[in-house]
């Protein structure tokens, strides 16, 4: 391009407008009733009742035009008009009834049932329950308990229940496109199938054991809880894929197989210091999660998706949406620096090649407060064990604008991957290791004296300077191992040309009458 031009398509040269407007509306309605009473001397009573009204729709409007009169700046301008409208509704209306049993103040036990009623599910399926029992113990207010001088005191609990999932809001409805229909040498307005739908869609059911403990150490210094599950989900939300010869949409989502999840949660919160003038906490905590996809059902084969449509697969015995394909090695046989097709090998069959989701993670926060008037605060966050497509560092080594096809220098593994990607078709080599740890948040806060807030007609008086999104560490060559291309869609993970969270910083004053 010659230096001082600047590229202009037809429809720049010709004027265009564009207007996207969308409305989020939610309604809810709640009805609760409860009662407190005692049975006895040392058995409470606590029950709860009610019913709940949920409505969220989402209405949007999409108009477009080419070829804008001169002199305009309006839609109705446009000679080549495109109008386009989206509506979603969800609706669900529930009920629940709790009682909770407490003996002597430290035993307790919860019996729970709740109703559901939603418009997402399939005109064959009207109503689900989700049934709930759990119990906890002060154990450590038990006569029978040692009285150990650095125990405040312990809690052990347990809970058994179910919750569910429910479908999108259009998931189960059978769409119909508009099309033109020659009819005696006229053409008449016709429809055609869009999506299939499913009537018979219901939301995922998941049964979960839960057991754990909390306790308190050195006069309520410092708290420690853990918890251990184990999540088994029935007739999962999967998108299955369809065959071509349907001429409908390329997926449709189906209530298939069971799904395990089971893992443990360990929080630690410390006060350090309290004294007038300093005070200082922190807390930590540490997670692990082991998922599988235990059984798809009779006659299914694994299901195949992913940026490209094949890079991700749902499939027994593994993690959900995990990353499959061949695998190769290389090797610079003639030492001179630079791979070629002919030094890279390639596998005959696919293989499992990691979880786009983290397998283990964990935080720390930390909180100082000094000068009586100032508080500090910081948040990390680090995520393990999983991996990420980097499909735009492939697209652009496809293009031959990568370091692997344009330096070379480059690493011999850099080098390796775009080879395998641009002579044998292979995503691979870029499924990165995506573990990262982020500094999520800093902020400072100022609490102004009394005097001061008294001037403004305020009781308190706080501004906080908050930045978000600082820092980052990881091995991760892609601009960000968050990135999704596809949001939540149905396990699709992948990078490709996609923004990254922003980095972003707020003041904000806090002031209470």
């Amino acid at each position: 391009m010659s230096p001082g031009l600047v590229p202009l398509n037809q429809n720049t040269l010709d004027g265009q407008r564009n207007s996207n407007r969308a409305q989020i509306f939610n309604y809810t309605a709640n009805f609760t009733a409860t009662s407190s009473f005692r049975l006895s001397p040392i058995v409470t009573s606590n029950t709860a009742a009610g019913v709940q009204f949920f409505k969220d729709v989402f209405a949007q409007t999409l108009a477009s035009g080419r070829k804008l009169v001169g002199g305009t700046t309006s839609l109705a301008g446009v000679v080549v008009p495109t109008v386009g409208e989206n509506t979603d509704q969800f609706v669900t209306v529930g009920g629940y009834v709790e009682e909770q049993v407490g003996i002597r103040d430290r035993l307790y036990f919860t019996g729970a049932l709740r109703g559901d009623d939603n418009s997402a599910f399939g005109a064959n399926f009207n109503f689900i329950t989700y049934p709930k029992l759990s119990g906890s113990w002060v154990v450590s207010e038990e006569p029978f308990f040692p009285r150990w001088s650095f125990l405040s005191s312990l809690r052990v609990r347990a809970a058994w229940g179910k919750s569910g999932r429910q479908p999108g809001p259009t998931d189960a409805v059978a769409f119909y496109s508009p099309v033109a229909v020659a009819t005696n040498s006229t053409d008449a307005p016709g429809v055609t199938d869009s999506s299939l739908g499913n009537a018979n869609l219901k939301p995922e059911k998941t049964r979960e054991y839960e057991a754990g403990l909390d306790a308190d150490l050195w006069e309520h210094r410092l708290h420690f809880e853990f918890t251990y599950y184990d999540k088994n989900s029935r007739d999962a939300l999967i998108a299955r894929r369809l065959a071509p010869s349907l001429g409908v949409s390329t997926t449709r989502f189906e209530n298939l197989g069971e799904v395990s999840n089971k893992g443990v949660e360990i929080s630690l919160n410390a006060q350090v210091l309290n004294t007038p003038n300093l005070t200082w906490s922190v807390t930590a905590s540490a997670w692990g999660n082991r998922n599988r996809l235990i059984d798809l059902g009779p006659g299914i084969t694994p299901i195949i998706f992913g940026l490209g449509g094949a890079t991700q697969r749902h499939q027994p015995g593994y993690p959900l949406g995990g990353y499959w394909g061949r695998s190769y090695t290389f090797n610079d046989a003639n030492n001179d620096g630079i791979i070629t097709a002919s030094e890279v090998t390639v596998t005959a069959a696919e293989t499992y090649q990691g979880s786009p989701f983290a397998t283990h993670g964990g935080t720390f926060s930390t909180e100082i407060g000094f000068l009586k008037h100032f508080r500090l605060y910081g948040l990390l966050d680090g995520r393990f064990g999983n991996r990420l497509d980097n499909s735009t560092e492939q697209f652009r080594c496809l293009l031959g604008i990568c370091r692997g096809r344009r330096d070379p220098t480059a690493p011999l593994a850099e080098q390796a991957r775009a080879v395998a990607a641009v002579s044998y078709g292979l995503e691979t080599g870029y499924f990165e290791e995506a573990s990262f740890v982020k500094l999520r948040e800093l902020s400072l806060t100022y609490f102004a004296p009394d005097a001061i807030a008294r001037h403004v007609g305020a009781s308190a008086l706080s501004v906080t300077v908050t930045g978000r999104n600082l820092a980052m560490w990881t091995d991760y060559s892609g601009i960000d191992p968050e990135l999704n291309d596809a949001g939540q869609s149905n396990f699709n993970t992948a990078e490709f040309l996609t923004q990254p969270p922003v980095r972003y910083f707020i003041a904000r004053i806090n002031l209470t009458f």
